[in-house]
């Protein structure tokens, strides 16, 4: 990551501000600078090694500051975008001005990734090659040293003990078998296996001397239904006409 100036006039301070945002979101060391008072620092840039971002908007080709900070700047280190036509030429412009004038604050499109390119190009010139690492070299040489050192050992010993090596080869491939002495000869007796059909056979039951039980016909298309009780209890009328000695009286003379 390297560290970044923005150099912009007033109309251009919010895409300024969102692309410190999104800059400082990449782990980048951004300082914007918004205005006249951004030409004070135009010499401590010079020397500097930082990465200056110019946004030329509709005002900024107008602002003799601005094209300060373009005729002074390494071409190197010089990062431009456009959001409006009519930036000034400059003979020595290492990369083409950007279009920036489509964007719309985020990242990706066509604006974002060329500057995104644009900024590893200048990371590359500003940041020095990176030195290769003393311990990765010392750890590869100590790796060739042993593995020389093993080829070596193992060449030693291949050429030292070759006859132990072929002598003992057949000691480990033939092995002797003996035929056994006992029970060999005779005559042999074949036994067949039991059968499944020896277990399903039973012996015959026993028949029992009984009768058989006579079950006599039963018709049912004739219902033969006795009469139903009458389980209704007495009525109160029916009560009082028990109660009643006359009633007697009457079935005794009717009898």
């Amino acid at each position: 990551m390297i560290d970044i100036i923005t150099v912009s006039t007033h109309d251009a301070k919010k895409l300024a501000a969102d692309l410190v945002r999104l800059l400082e979101a990449e782990e980048h060391a951004v300082r914007m600078l918004v205005g006249r008072q951004s030409q004070g620092a135009i010499e401590s840039a010079k020397t500097s090694r930082d990465a200056v971002l110019i946004i030329w908007s509709e005002d900024a080709p107008s602002q003799s500051y601005m094209r300060e900070w373009l005729s002074q700047i390494d071409a190197a280190r010089l990062i431009e975008i456009a959001t409006a036509e009519g930036w000034p030429e400059r003979k020595d412009r290492k990369a083409p001005v950007i279009d920036f004038s489509s964007w719309r604050g985020e990242r990706g499109g066509r604006a974002w990734n060329a500057l995104s390119d644009r900024l590893k190009a200048v990371a590359r010139g500003i940041e020095p090659p990176k030195p290769p690492a003393r311990h990765a070299a010392f750890a590869l040489g100590a790796v060739s040293v042993a593995i020389v050192g093993v080829a070596a050992g193992v060449r030693d010993h291949l050429t030292l003990t070759p006859e132990p090596i072929a002598a003992a080869a057949p000691q480990e491939e033939v092995v002797q078998l003996e035929a056994p002495t006992d029970a060999v000869g005779g005559v042999i007796y074949a036994t067949e296996p039991g059968s499944i059909d020896d277990l399903t056979t039973l012996p015959p039951l026993r028949l029992l001397s009984t009768q058989p039980i006579q079950i006599a016909p039963v018709d049912l298309t004739q219902v033969d239904l006795e009469p139903i009780p009458d389980v209704r209890e007495p009525t109160l009328m029916e009560r009082l006409q028990g109660l009643n000695p006359l009633r007697g009286n009457d079935e005794q003379s009717g009898t």
